[in-house]
């Protein structure tokens, strides 16, 4: 009954144990869940350990009925968003929302985390994100039949009608693509040649030896090439090395390149394993024989699916073809390894920059994820 449904903050270190495994419960049997890491997510939910804590106010929230975890929500009020969006300053943000089958739950997490918002002056809620927009964002409304790739969501569909009866309405939609080197019929080939030939722009694989060098040479273009996205806010330099930190075990110089023009950084292209296809055998324990399991799922039972998680080119330089290259030389190296393809996600929906040039290769859209915005 609705009546012993319960909404209280995560306060305890027990009640943020209870908010990170309420989603193994939830999705228990579901084929296509993907369950993180638990001392990841403890990790990211430690403000001694995740930067993003440094600026932005979060509130966890546990929806309880008869004691039992039924649902999660967190309330972000982000500080830099309305610095580098003063339109939307009034927007306050939530995610790690995952509940039950059950409006009434809904609800009245959406309720709790938009009195909290409402409380530090936002007059909008939008979500999810988590915790921003250069993390895990949206709600899973298409693409239900398949895995989500490293760092995307994944969620039942009743979700959305979920959303909807709530008053939320979409606020933007976000694709994944999927571009196969299987069916590449080399039609960037003679173009990447062509321009290579010109001199002035050079691509070159990522050099690990270097890793703060590039990690600076990634901000750089990242911040820049973003910098006109909706929703965008730099990285901070501590955000930076956490995600670095994190994703570092997966990087390889064939499938992260970087672009410069007359010596210059010009664009980035970061590609990395799937390692969710190998994460899902540890059912979120590393020990006693998960990382066993990983480290069988990455190296003998090859991972064959890859994620390119950014591909940017300076708004200077977007003439140039450079993401043309950077797109062929990853196919060709993929192909060579032995991947089938690679998912490129997220892309606005609106940024026909990216999503004509994907099209004319033979890359498809396979998922959508949709952020919604309701006011308070």
């Amino acid at each position: 009954m609705p009546g012993d449904l319960l909404i209280q903050p995560a306060s305890t270190r027990a009640d943020v144990e209870a908010f990170i495994r309420f989603p193994f419960k939830l999705y228990e049997g579901a084929t296509h869940w993907c369950p993180p890491l638990l001392m990841e997510r403890r990790d990211f939910l430690d403000p001694r350990k995740n930067p993003v804590y440094e600026y932005a106010k979060i509130q966890l929230f546990l929806a309880r009925r008869g004691g039992e975890v039924v649902g999660t929500i967190a309330a972000i009020n982000n500080s830099r968003y309305g610095e580098f969006h003063p339109e939307d300053k009034h927007v306050g943000f939530f995610g790690l929302f995952e509940c039950v089958q059950d409006q009434a739950v809904a609800d009245a997490l959406f309720a709790a985390a938009g009195a909290w918002l409402k409380g530090e002056g936002r007059g909008v809620m939008r979500g999810p994100v988590n915790f921003t927009t250069n993390d895990v964002v949206g709600l899973l409304v298409d693409g239900f039949d398949d895995d989500p790739s490293i760092m995307m969501s994944y969620n039942y569909a009743y979700y959305d009608g979920l959303f909807a009866a709530a008053g939320f309405t979409k606020a933007k939609d976000v694709h994944a693509f999927e571009l196969s080197g299987e069916v590449y019929d080399g039609k960037l080939d003679a173009l990447a040649a062509r321009l290579a030939k010109r001199g002035s722009v050079q691509v070159r694989p990522i050099d690990l030896k270097r890793w703060k060098e590039e990690l600076e040479f990634v901000r750089y273009c990242y911040n820049l090439a973003w910098a006109k996205n909706w929703g965008f806010v730099p990285w901070t330099d501590r955000e930076l090395e956490f995600i670095a930190k994190e994703l570092k075990p997966l990087a390889d110089p064939r499938l992260a390149f970087v672009a410069e023009v007359d010596g210059k950084p010009a664009g980035i292209m970061i590609t990395i394993p799937d390692a969710n296809q190998a994460l899902k055998l540890a059912k979120g324990r590393l020990f006693p024989f998960g990382l066993f399991k990983i480290l069988w799922k990455l190296k003998v039972k090859k991972v064959t699916r890859l994620r390119t998680m950014a591909l940017g080119v300076l708004p200077e330089h977007r003439r140039l073809g450079i993401a043309a290259i950077l797109i062929q030389r990853l196919t060709v190296n993929a192909r060579a390894m032995g991947f089938k393809g690679s998912e490129l996600s997220w892309i606005l929906e609106d940024n026909e920059g990216l999503l004509g040039p994907l099209r004319q290769i033979g890359a498809w859209r396979t998922k959508t994820y949709r952020v919604y915005d309701r006011s308070i």
